[in-house]
């Protein structure tokens, strides 16, 4: 018969350590989701550092993508805060739309963050509007645009790609409000 004292001891050990990187994924879950929020703020103010507070997500998100034994929604969640604030960095600065692989995060947190970048997206074509910046409005409702209809064909279960769905609609419909606003604009 085996030592159960020593297997449960092993046991034990290995489930501190799962809790530990657990834990750890959690914090830097939070830390990213808030580093995030920082960036895309900073970014539609225009501020020069900008940059380095998607830097400093970027750092986050990819220690946290590397952690294996963690709950996958709270990692996906994050990392597609992360991927909304790359995915709209390069389309203010570089004017496109950067593929999965640049921004270094899964299918599944592209996706949904390529689907929430449409609402800063939105932001920006509002602010264009308000400086008279009609050019500016127009790319970034035609980005919107075809952000969209290249996700239109992704249709899954809510278990395989949670939430995107809705997201879909709702880009849709931001989508049509930048349209009807740059037609009332131009009149």
């Amino acid at each position: 018969m085996p030592d159960l004292f020593k297997e449960m001891e092993n046991i034990d050990s290995e489930l501190k350590r799962l809790e530990a990187e657990m834990e750890r994924a959690e914090k830097l879950a939070r830390e990213l989701v808030r580093a995030c929020g920082i960036a895309i703020t900073k970014m539609h103010r225009g501020s020069p550092d900008s940059e380095q507070e998607l830097e400093k997500a970027k750092a986050s998100a990819m220690e946290l993508a590397a952690l294996e034994n963690t709950n996958e929604n709270m990692v996906n969640g994050a990392l597609q805060e992360y991927a909304e604030a790359y995915i709209f960095y390069s389309v203010i600065t570089k004017k496109s739309v950067p593929d999965r692989e640049e921004t270094g995060v899964n299918s599944k947190a592209y996706l949904s963050g390529l689907m929430d970048a449409v609402g800063e997206l939105k932001r920006e074509v509002f602010e264009a509007l308000s400086k008279n910046d009609l050019e500016n409005a127009k790319f970034y409702t035609s980005t919107m645009q075809d952000i969209y209809d290249s996700c239109r064909g992704i249709r899954y279960q809510e278990h395989v790609l949670p939430g995107f769905r809705r997201k879909q609609d709702v880009a849709r419909v931001l989508v049509e409000g930048c349209r009807a606003e740059i037609l009332r604009f131009e009149r």
